[in-house]
């Protein structure tokens, strides 16, 4: 459990610097939901990466590796998945109604709501991956 809380903390500040990103993105450039989740999702994930390889798994050394590109690899299935149910979430009724509600535009709204499957789901991947390295400090 300190392992995940731990991970929701360090992907929490993945997800503001996320966050940020896809709302210059499509508040002041104007860029669709989808395009913007693909580009400031890159951005957050790359951030989790090596926070998370460095002080919760001890793997930091691997952060250059060739598991850099495997969990891009799975991101990029993950962020392009999550970007197809953005797009279909933004146009709901429910979105609009709840963006409303919140007086926030309706791609911010639904970006939020994605993020706790997000989480779990990039949780589960890292932990599975950093089984197949080595300690930082294992001798």
């Amino acid at each position: 459990m300190k392992l995940f809380v731990g991970f929701v903390v360090i992907s929490g500040l993945g997800w503001l610097l996320d966050f940020l990103v896809y709302s210059v993105l499509t508040q002041v450039l104007q860029s669709g939901p989808a395009t913007a989740n693909v580009v400031s999702s890159f951005v957050g994930v790359t951030y989790v990466w090596i926070e998370a390889l460095n002080r919760l798994f001890e793997r930091g050394h691997y952060s250059r590796s060739v598991y850099l590109p495997v969990y891009w690899g799975y991101q990029s299935v993950s962020i392009l998945a999550y970007s197809m149910l953005i797009s279909i979430m933004s146009t709901t009724s429910l979105n609009d109604w709840l963006a409303h509600v919140l007086r926030v535009p309706s791609e911010l709204t639904v970006k939020v709501l994605i993020t706790p499957f997000n989480l779990l789901t990039n949780f589960i991947f890292m932990k599975l991956i950093t089984k197949f390295m080595r300690p930082m400090f294992q001798g």
